[in-house]
């Protein structure tokens, strides 16, 4: 794994990448999380594959956005990335906000793109939504760390604890300081992404989580109805998929790429 920083629109983008020959995938993480929240499945289809995971804004080493920032002009930050190391096309693997930057890149540049995965998300209205409690401004020890994430993100595996350990966190002091986990992006998200999806040409696979409520009854079934799209329900887990379940993750993520590759 090779990873470094990428100078897009006045940003700087963190960024990671596998594997040097074989079809294109970009990751593209959810809220809180940053480029290496897919670690797992990136190393295991390395030999395949090749594989750029970005981290967006405000979130991990990325820079933070000047002032408020919407959804589809984030979504050129990340295409402006790619499109440097030419990484195009690809098949887009999008969690959360990750799949939000992916309908609306998969709907204005087509080409750009073989397939997209949406990892429990849809279209969905804002409004209404709870938000987690604040995490402390640090914490004392790697103990303290761990059992924070622990009790946040339950259905991780030991593995994405340590990976959150790893990456999400600086160390100054002997204390644990989280990085940047995207407080100052969340107010560009509200967007209508109906339009969006509804141009998306490339076959399209929905992941939900089965105790999820992000992709409510009424959007599945009005997502049922629209052409290439299929919706898998994912056992054991909500809305961290790649986090809680990463083997049936990646069983899905390889039978989704053999069929558009």
């Amino acid at each position: 794994m090779k990873e470094g920083f990428l100078e897009s629109k006045g940003y700087k983008v963190h960024h990671c990448m596998w594997g040097s020959e074989g079809p294109r995938v970009l990751l593209i993480h959810s809220m809180g999380m940053d480029g290496h929240s897919m670690d797992k499945l990136a190393e295991s289809i390395k030999d395949q594959y090749q594989v750029l995971s970005l981290t967006i804004l405000d979130h991990g080493d990325s820079d933070p956005p000047r002032g408020s920032i919407s959804l589809p002009d984030h979504a050129e930050v990340m295409r402006e990335c790619y499109k440097q190391l030419g990484f195009e096309p690809s098949v887009l693997i999008g969690h959360s906000v990750g799949g939000m930057m992916g309908m609306v890149l998969a709907a204005d540049y087509p080409d750009e793109f073989k397939g997209l995965v949406l990892v429990d998300i849809a279209p969905f209205e804002l409004t209404g939504r709870t938000s987690r409690p604040t995490p402390p401004e640090y914490f004392e020890s790697r103990v303290e760390a761990k059992k924070w994430l622990a009790d946040r993100y339950p259905g991780f595996t030991e593995y994405y604890v340590e990976n959150r350990l790893e990456h999400a966190f600086k160390q100054r002091d002997g204390k644990y300081y989280m990085k940047p986990r995207g407080d100052r992006v969340r107010g560009g998200l509200a967007t209508d992404l109906w339009p969006y999806l509804e141009r998306v040409k490339c076959p399209v696979q929905l992941q939900k989580g089965v105790t999820s409520d992000l992709v409510t009854p009424k959007t599945r079934e009005r997502i049922e109805k629209m052409q290439g799209i299929e919706i898998i329900d994912v056992e054991g887990t909500g809305h961290m998929i790649p986090q809680d379940v990463p083997e049936k993750f990646e069983e899905l993520i390889r039978g989704f790429l053999k069929s558009v590759y």
